[in-house]
């Protein structure tokens, strides 16, 4: 449920409403610009400006972990990829056998929201970025929990893109750090 704005200047966002906050400016963030905290931080006022983010949500993006986003490996590769996409939505009606082992031949809707994909020419890459607040070193563990969303992700790109899905990574923003699955 939506936390009406007057609370939230109040209280703040709540963790949620922060995530959501991380993700609409990663779908709209430039990616082949300088990645630089100065320059990042002139894209979230823009994106404010131009009405893609609240005060309330520029004011919980730390530019800071966008620009470490921007100037990781994955960011670079996202950036120079000739495809890429974010906040790819799917619907497929999928067997129902692939989730539900012994559900015999019926199917159900899968739906979902890839936050990003790139394909470089070697096949595609599947990114989702995590806004968990994590202990460093425990990537490897909380990553693991999300292996069935990207296996479930892989599949439907394959089935959308008619493309090999050849990678799966996890960018998690609070910690900087780059997870493959």
């Amino acid at each position: 449920i939506y936390r009406p704005d007057f609370i939230a200047r109040e209280r703040g966002l709540t963790p949620a409403q922060r995530g959501t906050a991380l993700h609409l400016a990663m779908q709209y963030l430039q990616l082949d610009g300088p990645g630089d905290v100065r320059a990042v931080t002139a894209q979230l006022e823009r994106l404010e400006a131009d009405g893609f983010l609240t005060r309330l949500q520029r004011q919980a993006v730390e530019p800071a972990r966008l620009s470490a986003f921007l100037c990781s490996p994955l960011g670079r590769e996202m950036a120079r990829a000739p495809e890429c996409r974010r906040e790819f939505k799917f619907s497929l009606l999928v067997p129902a056998e692939e989730y539900f082992p012994g559900a015999g031949e019926e199917t159900v809707l899968l739906q979902g929201v890839v936050d990003a994909w790139f394909d470089s020419g070697a096949g595609v890459t599947g990114v989702d970025f995590k806004s968990d607040r994590i202990a460093p070193g425990s990537e490897r563990d909380r990553g693991e929990t999300y292996r069935p969303q990207l296996e479930a992700y892989s599949r439907a790109l394959e089935r959308v893109l008619e493309k090999k899905v050849v990678r799966r990574a996890l960018y998690f923003l609070a910690a900087g750090e780059t997870m493959e699955i």
